[in-house]
């Protein structure tokens, strides 16, 4: 826990804001204006997908800002960006009213007991309705100042900053009543807002320091991460000895990666946590109990640790009949390891935002790894859906109707010959066997001849000799179907 300010020797320090809402509402281009940046314009399909924290002067007095995704996907994520705000801003679009994320936004506030003010955005729009947005906010429970309740509010327009200086006016009024102070005497304590493993840098963390101060050389401690500060950045990115609260700061230091939410401290004593998961033991899991055809095994790869843990959720929540199996999950650049656990798992590598070295290409190409990248969370979760339900009904790709049994003594090693009824039959696949229009078992190709010819694959109306194996015996009349 931070720690409580108990001395006389305390220091007025700047509110930490947290801006929340529904998609789309403007929350990036409020901040966008006032930070007079274009960060919007950047952001992948439109949306924030992770924590950014800023720092603006207002009238001589500095604001930290944190930018929470208003995704509905990204819940988890701006829950933390409200613990670790002093205040927020709650933003609600004119033209569009109270929304779905609007509500949760407003559960995690209570929920999180963090001070709240309204900003009614996009008033510039042609159908703008205050009003209206006003009669929303009162029906979710949200009683605005003059409108029944005690709740500051300000209409705003991010095109025409009409409204914005008055906004800010109103976080610094705000501030104040928070009476919000720090101890230089503490360590420096905080809020981690964003982790990731950067292929030049190393884990690089994201901070907001809440009391004390940052110093570079600092040892620094989470309850799962530990290090020292090797590199302190302030939030342009700028290196700096030392950082003092309600500061954003980069670090680079951390030895292992940190949670993102988890409260840190620097301190002498460091706990280091190890870890102690290894390939083979994650193979062994997974290929315990697995049936095959009914389960779809997936390793997660996401460039920060906020966005990973929206993508595992998002999964995890999939509605499906067959198993969904998160074989791995971790950050950063996709890694000869995953590679080595996707071939052993028959796992699917779905990768937001993580980049594929290119010395990995070709092995990935030549063992038929398959990479599911995008930098868009829900075109991501789209395809894993299409690939659910390619499992749940596979497309046939060739049937064979068997005609002759030469031996099937042996299971291991049943020697067959038949036609192809339908599309290709190929060599080394599995197949289903059909008997009596009811699937019995599985099996799978040992050898494929054509013409008494080793044969990759036979097509339709055409003959074929097989060595398969099974745990029944093969019968005449059978119908062997291999499935994508």
């Amino acid at each position: 826990m931070i720690q409580d300010n108990k001395n006389n020797n305390l220091i007025e320090r700047p509110p930490v804001i947290a801006v929340l809402g529904h998609v789309d509402h403007g929350k990036t281009s409020l901040l966008d204006y006032i930070r007079k940046t274009n960060i919007a314009a950047r952001e992948a399909g439109g949306i924030t997908q992770s924590i950014g924290a800023y720092e603006i002067t207002h009238n001589g007095k500095k604001i930290t800002f944190i930018d929470t995704p208003g995704h509905e996907a990204f819940i988890q994520m701006r829950s933390r960006g409200a613990k670790a705000a002093d205040l927020a801003i709650l933003v609600v679009a004119a033209d569009d009213g109270v929304k779905p994320q609007t509500e949760e936004s407003i559960k995690i506030l209570n929920q999180t007991k963090t001070p709240f003010i309204v900003a009614i955005t996009k008033i510039d729009k042609p159908n703008a309705n205050i009003e209206k947005a006003k009669n929303d906010l009162m029906n979710a429970g949200v009683l605005l100042e003059n409108y029944g309740g005690n709740i500051p509010w300000q209409a705003v327009s991010s095109i025409t900053g009409e409204g914005i200086n008055e906004l800010l006016d109103l976080i610094l009024l705000a501030a104040e009543l928070e009476e919000l102070k720090y101890s230089p005497e503490n360590k420096g304590q905080g809020i981690i807002l964003e982790a990731h493993h950067d292929s030049k840098r190393g884990i690089t963390v994201t901070v907001i320091l809440k009391n004390g101060k940052l110093v570079k050389g600092d040892f620094i401690s989470t309850p799962t991460a530990s290090g020292k500060i090797k590199i302190l950045e302030n939030f342009e990115g700028k290196p700096v000895n030392q950082l003092f609260p309600s500061s954003p700061a980069r670090i680079i230091g951390f030895e292992n990666l940190p949670q993102v939410g988890e409260e840190f401290i620097c301190d002498l004593q460091i706990n280091q946590q190890k870890n102690n998961s290894e390939i083979k033991q994650k193979i062994k899991t997974v290929n315990q109990n697995q049936e095959p055809q009914k389960v779809l095994n997936l390793i997660l790869k996401a460039k920060d640790a906020g966005s990973l843990e929206a993508l595992s959720q998002i999964i995890q929540n999939i509605k499906s009949n067959i198993a969904i199996k998160i074989i791995d999950e971790s950050i950063g650049d996709i890694f000869d390891s995953d590679i080595k656990l996707a071939q052993a798992t028959d796992a699917k590598i779905i990768a937001f935002n993580s980049k594929i070295p290119k010395q990995l290409e070709a092995i990935i190409r030549s063992n038929n790894i398959e990479i599911i990248s995008s930098n868009i969370i829900y075109e991501l979760i789209k395809i894993i859906e299409e690939k659910v339900k390619e499992i749940e009904n596979p497309p046939i790709v060739g049937i064979l109707e068997v005609l002759a049994v030469f031996n099937n003594k042996n299971l291991e090693k049943q020697i067959i010959g038949g036609k192809i009824i339908k599309g290709v039959f190929k060599n080394k696949s599995k197949f289903e066997i059909e008997r009596g229009n009811e699937i019995i078992n599985t099996g799978f190709v040992i050898n494929l001849q054509s013409n008494k010819k080793d044969v990759s694959e036979v097509s339709e109306n055409n003959e074929a000799g097989l060595m398969v194996k099974s745990q029944i015996q093969i019968n005449i009349g059978d119908k062997l179907i291999i499935k994508k």
